[in-house]
């Protein structure tokens, strides 16, 4: 019996019953089942009371820093792009992100599986605030809010602040950017303080100096030098081994920092339970690299399992979603929040042929999108 898929039938069935008694307060259209309330907007008017004027300080510093994630993000699609065409990246550069009713995730070409329970969570960490911001300061620039409340969309949940739109658009330019930005703009807010709080409390808080050898190669030299697995690296060149977060996401090995750049023929000291190992790293011509012949782990001083199989990817993953998504919502595409930035700045500038520029840029857009997703198997033809 699988409990994880019961878990999420169960979610399913309570969230089917819920929206049946509640049925005469929720508007349903196809797919989307939308449930408005004053709880939200009356939250959002408080905190947009505190200082307004604070808050369109906040918004205007967002207004740039959204514009150069703009161009970040149409970046980052065009130089994918022409990775592909030649020929540098094989597997489909865009990846579907999209929940498992299994207690594992996968991964493969074109998209990324991730539990349901992981799932729910973090796309409630990064719509909420996201959704939140748009309110608060529209409510800053005194634009009545219509609507505040939770949705779904298929299976996919979410909130929405919905703004008086004819008064939004006889606001001057700069408060509608400030509305529209608002919301990627907090999603960036909630990745770096998760970066933060994982690199720099989590972490620190639960790793232990050194590394465990998992395995050595019994014909490399780490394993002629007298290493064994299970055995515990806690000085390499001098230098303490201290396994940090930025490796653990890198995978650049937990101790390139301490060892430095290896050449043919240096000499790597090592440091295991007080005794010292004195080893010559093998040379390879063809990939001008070197080799000791041995695999390992960072030490944690505590609930390892649990931290490595749940709690730092979790982290890892709230994070980097909201970061994601954050970037992906400011492309210059209609309805995104990215392409409303980008038609009121073009419908400012160039009245007459606006239309034209932002349809024009969000269709280009679109196919360098499609071309980064299925452009790797149409190249391998």
């Amino acid at each position: 019996m699988d409990i994880y898929f019961i878990s999420v039938v169960l979610f399913f069935a309570v969230l089917a019953v819920l929206i049946y008694k509640d049925r005469k307060n929720i508007d349903f259209k196809y797919i989307v089942v939308m449930r408005r309330t004053k709880r939200f907007r009356d939250l959002i008017d408080k905190v947009a009371r505190i200082s307004p004027k604070w808050w369109i300080r906040i918004y205007t510093f967002a207004i740039a820093l959204c514009f150069i994630f703009m161009f970040v993000g149409v970046f980052s699609l065009s130089e994918l792009m022409f990775k592909i065409l030649i020929g540098l990246v094989k597997q489909p550069g865009l990846q579907l992100i999209l929940p498992t009713a299994a207690a594992s995730g996968a991964v493969g070409p074109g998209y990324i599986l991730i539990p349901f329970w992981f799932w729910i969570v973090v796309i409630g960490i990064i719509l909420i605030p996201h959704e939140l911001s748009h309110g608060i300061a529209a409510r800053a620039e005194k634009i009545r809010l219509k609507s505040v409340g939770l949705m779904l969309l298929a299976i996919l949940p979410g909130a929405f602040v919905e703004p008086d739109e004819a008064q939004l658009k006889k606001t001057k330019i700069m408060t509608r950017l400030r509305v529209f930005a608002a919301g990627s703009f907090a999603n960036f807010m909630v990745a770096l303080s998760v970066f933060l709080l994982t690199a720099f409390l989590l972490w620190p808080a639960f790793a232990a100096p050194g590394v465990q050898l998992l395995s050595v190669n019994e014909t490399g030299p780490a394993y002629a030098a007298g290493l064994r697995p299970n055995m515990t690296i806690t000085e390499i060149n001098g230098n303490r081994v201290e396994a940090t977060y930025m490796e653990h996401l890198n995978g650049k090995g937990y101790f390139v920092d301490e060892a430095g750049v290896l050449e043919k023929g240096d000499t790597l000291s090592m440091v295991s339970d007080g005794a010292s190992y004195s080893i010559v790293p093998v040379f390879s011509e063809e990939t001008n690299t070197t080799s000791i012949g041995i695999t390992y782990k960072p030490i944690f001083r505590s609930n390892e399992e649990l931290l490595l199989s749940t709690v730092i990817p979790f982290f890892n993953m709230v994070w980097l979603f909201s970061f994601a998504v954050g970037l992906v919502n400011l492309l210059p595409l209609y309805p995104l929040d990215g392409g409303l930035m980008y038609d009121a700045v073009i419908q400012k500038y160039f009245k007459k042929r606006s239309k034209i520029i932002v349809k024009a840029t969000a269709i280009l857009i679109l196919l360098i999108m499609v071309f980064d997703f299925i452009g790797p198997v149409l190249m391998n033809l």
